[in-house]
């Protein structure tokens, strides 16, 4: 029997009615192209279906719920659900005419913002016809929607899951890509056996954050600071803006995508520039085109929350959460996109220095060792104060994926987006996902925040545009 770990359970804490702690894949495909199967009339709900309950083994997300310890006493477990009915979990919508690109986001958010039904393994797929005017994709063209709740998952864990839903060629295997063993199942424990476990846990939390310090402090010696290691950029305050308000429980998605290959020749731009640094610097050239034409521009520069992946060699396929994270200086108030990417690189090489040494994994390791109680009352507390959006304007996320194409029952995997949950005081989160040679922007928000996607999105473009000018001359 699994139990939540700390950080899983956070985001059960966490939930509201306006912000949901759901995570969601949105994949595009286009119908089957090989003789056989062109012969007949391709059905995606009866592919898609078939698929899914084949990979169901695939995790025990899909078969088990959560069972939460009476007065959040203890972490809760994972039981599998003894009246599971795929058929609970599945449905099907047509998307609104034309059946374009606006169609399919409006379709994608509407279900990622209702909430999961707790009492049953805490996922939902819904799969989106009628997709016949999507850009150069062809005629018949449609998504698969996979909802998860965060204390399930995080975006390396998805990753992983739609690898695995899917195959490398056309012709469907007997067995799903990266597959791990089903873990044996035992009998869920009695009210009494929780409360006993419950205490023990509580009574050994101490104990175990002490031996943490105690280890992380023996393996620091002789190790240098991130201070040691690199110039110290100065942290500035973070501004007030138009991101960072109470949002709605209706939330919007906009999507774009970039040739993968044209944005890695950016990183020609400055020395020591990852893949990670351009994206951010490409948002960060757009808020700064965006708010400028709203006139609201700071003075002071946009901080993002850049969520970092925890695990160690051999924890990728881990289901749960294993994040840490770190606040980077957009530097959104310099005009010049060079001097602006080469403050952003100083900030995220500082950052890593401190994060990414055995400094940084005493913080994510002391935080596996709070009691429930402790974890759900720290958790309201965080979100009574607002902290959110005193620690930053927005998150920015890069989640690496296959780079080559998929297929899900003969259908091929065409382009990738994700939504993930805001927060009141930020709303703005942009989700970056890699995929057969694609690199593919999605933004989570609301209405209100941000009424004008489509000059969003021809900020973001703009912005790849001057930054390749500023490459074919030389700078």
């Amino acid at each position: 029997m699994k139990q939540l770990k700390p950080q899983d359970a956070q985001f059960l804490y966490m939930e509201t009615e306006n912000n949901l702690s759901n995570v969601t894949m949105i994949c595009v495909y286009t119908p089957p192209e090989t003789p056989v199967q062109a012969q007949v009339e391709y059905d995606p709900l009866a592919a898609i279906s078939s698929q899914l309950q084949k990979r169901l083994p695939l995790s025990t997300i899909f078969t088990h719920r959560i069972k939460s310890v009476a007065m959040n006493l203890d972490y809760p477990y994972w039981e599998k659900d003894p009246h599971f009915q795929f058929e609970n979990h599945l449905s099907r919508v047509n998307a609104a005419a034309p059946g374009d690109r606006t169609a399919l986001n409006k379709a994608a958010a509407n279900f990622h913002s209702r909430p999961l039904d707790l009492r049953r393994p805490p996922w939902e797929a819904q799969i989106v016809t009628g997709l016949d005017n999507i850009d150069n994709l062809a005629v018949g063209s449609f998504a698969l929607l996979i909802k998860l709740h965060h204390a399930a998952i995080d975006g390396t864990a998805a990753m992983q899951l739609f690898l695995g839903l899917h195959d490398s060629n056309p012709e469907p295997t007997t067995s799903p890509i990266n597959v791990g063993n089903v873990p044996e199942q035992h009998p869920y424990p009695s009210r009494q056996q929780l409360l006993r476990k419950a205490r023990q846990n509580y009574l050994q939390s101490p104990v175990k954050a002490a031996n943490r310090i105690i280890s992380q402090l023996k393996s620091m010696r002789g190790t240098k600071t991130h201070t040691d290691l690199v110039p110290h950029v100065k942290k500035p305050p973070v501004p007030k803006t138009r991101f960072n308000q109470a949002v709605s429980p209706e939330k919007k998605l906009v999507t774009h995508s970039f040739p993968l290959d044209q944005i890695k020749l950016l990183r020609g731009l400055c020395a020591g520039a990852t893949l990670n640094d351009i994206i951010l610097g490409i948002c960060s050239g757009a808020l700064n085109r965006y708010l400028s034409h709203h006139q609201e521009l700071p003075n002071i520069p946009l901080v993002a929350w850049v969520p970092i992946n925890a695990r160690r060699p051999g924890d990728a396929a881990d289901d749960g959460n294993n994040i840490s994270a770190m606040a980077i200086n957009l530097a959104s108030q310099i005009s010049d996109p060079i001097e602006r990417l080469q403050l952003i690189v100083a900030t995220t090489q500082e950052a890593k220095a401190a994060r990414t040494g055995t400094a940084a994994r005493m913080v994510t390791d002391l935080s596996q060792e709070l009691p429930s109680v402790g974890m759900a009352a720290f958790t309201k507390l965080l979100l009574a104060s607002g902290v959110t959006g005193k620690i930053c304007n927005l998150a920015v996320s890069n989640v690496p994926g296959p780079t080559a194409p998929l297929f899900l029952k003969g259908a091929q995997c065409r382009e990738q987006y994700g939504m993930v949950p805001l927060g009141d005081n930020m709303g703005l989160f942009f989700v970056v996902m890699s995929y057969n040679g694609s690199l593919n922007i999605s933004i989570t928000t609301t209405e209100a925040i941000l009424p004008d996607d489509t000059f969003m999105v021809n900020c973001l473009q703009e912005e790849f545009t001057l930054l390749q000018q500023k490459l074919n001359s030389g700078k």
